[in-house]
């Protein structure tokens, strides 16, 4: 699945950024063949493992998708817009299944995805080799995919995607593998770790993606607070501190976007009508007053801005800026409250497990699941490419654990009986 970083940029020499259908549409429909390969497997897999359990998160999950689906193609009346609005939400929902019921019961988990994130340091590696070496690269890719080079909405500043080509994309895969390699710097103290760590937040904030920008300081301090060792946590936020002080002296955009930084937050916490964002939330409110049960499956967000017509009736197009707006939009208040209350089951869950054994791999999988939270309220998060796979893969991982506990635990029994 790591060969799949490269696959916007495969699509995009060969098929554009638009929407395409035949032969071409095979094509990038790759990704999700390939996923669905490993799910055939995996599912026999599941069938003849004579010790696989089902959690309490399992039925739960599995409800929460059930119930989006139906009501989504139900409320939709366009199978193929719900089939595209399945395709880039609710399929990568199934990863979650096949980190619950790994068939390797007594696996180490971080082996898992160690190798993942080390393939998005390399990912931010070429990413920086474009930026400050190939610039043209960077204009051109840009041009296939917008039609402009990206820039930010305040200051012409290029914003870094390295070959996944959008930033905000670029800067949750980033986010993700900052909070997994500041965890194993702040476990072992290995100095390659903390290397890892420095670049893919350096990253995020080349991508000026504010969302992910914010949440990079919040899983900073989670990870400090988690981490068990005082001297790795003070080296750490140390140079972080020291690079900050260096980029404000040296860089001389740096202040400048710090302060449309800044300023454009300070516009969207306070909801003022100005703001780009919170005026697209506003038409997705009054848009929920009259579909409070959703208008469907791929008729909101950035499947419906693909697939109709600006001004489509029964459309929501305003909803791109906000994962809880467009659930809301698409399958309804209902759907909503179902996910917030599955997010709050699982929050606590991770809480009770982390007190039991801090600095256990689970302090990462709640780390990027906190942040991922709050990345939702501005961006479509869990529509990403890559990085929805990512997210509910290691939910299922958290619950994966939880099983090999409970076994652990029956076994021990089992031994002084």
């Amino acid at each position: 699945m790591s060969a799949l970083v490269f696959f916007p940029t495969v699509r995009l020499l060969l098929l554009g950024s638009g929407h395409v259908s035949g032969i071409s549409l095979l094509v990038g429909l790759l990704p999700e063949m390939l996923f669905t390969v490993i799910l055939a497997w995996f599912l026999f897999a599941t069938i003849k493992d004579p010790n696989r359990k089902t959690h309490l998160l399992d039925q739960l999950v599995l409800i929460y998708f059930l119930f989006n689906v139906l009501i989504g193609f139900y409320n939709a009346h366009d199978l193929k817009a719900s089939i595209y609005g399945f395709r880039l939400t609710y399929l990568p929902m199934l990863a979650y299944f096949v980190g619950s019921y790994y068939w390797d019961k007594k696996v180490d988990l971080e082996r898992i995805f160690h190798g993942f994130f080390k393939v998005l340091v390399f990912v931010a590696v070429i990413g920086f080799m474009i930026y400050f070496f190939f610039p043209q690269i960077h204009v051109y890719f840009h041009k296939l995919s917008t039609d402009e080079p990206i820039v930010t909405s305040a200051i012409n500043f290029v914003r870094m995607t390295s070959i996944l080509w959008t930033p905000v994309v670029f800067a949750m895969l980033m986010l993700s593998a900052f909070c997994y390699w500041t965890y194993r710097y702040l476990k072992t103290g290995n100095n390659i770790a903390l290397l890892f760590s420095l670049m893919t937040v350096n990253a995020v904030f080349f991508s000026v993606s504010r969302g992910p920008m914010i949440a990079s300081v919040i899983a900073l301090i989670l990870l400090l607070v988690l981490g068990k060792n005082r001297k790795f946590k003070l080296i750490i936020l140390g140079i972080l501190m020291l690079e900050l002080l260096l980029f404000y002296l040296f860089v001389p955009k740096f202040s400048e976007i710090l302060e449309w930084f800044f300023l454009s937050s300070k516009q969207t916490a306070s909801l003022e009508k100005s703001n780009t964002r919170v005026g697209l939330w506003t038409e997705v409110m009054h848009s929920v007053k009259h579909n409070p049960m959703g208008v469907g499956l791929g008729k909101a967000g950035h499947t419906a801005v693909q697939l109709f017509p600006p001004g489509t009736p029964g459309v929501s197009f305003a909803s791109t800026d906000g994962w809880y707006f467009k659930l809301m939009i698409e399958t309804g208040i209902p759907a909503l409250v179902m996910y917030l209350g599955l997010a709050l089951t699982f929050f606590i869950s991770m809480i009770r497990t982390i007190r039991r054994s801090t600095g256990d791999i689970v302090s990462v999988i709640f780390i990027i699941f906190v942040v991922t939270g709050l990345v939702n309220v501005t961006s479509n998060a869990l529509d990403f490419y890559l990085f929805s796979y990512l997210y509910w893969f290691l939910l299922g991982l958290f619950v994966f654990k939880l099983k090999q506990k409970e076994h652990a635990v029956k076994e021990s029994f089992g031994s002084h009986s």
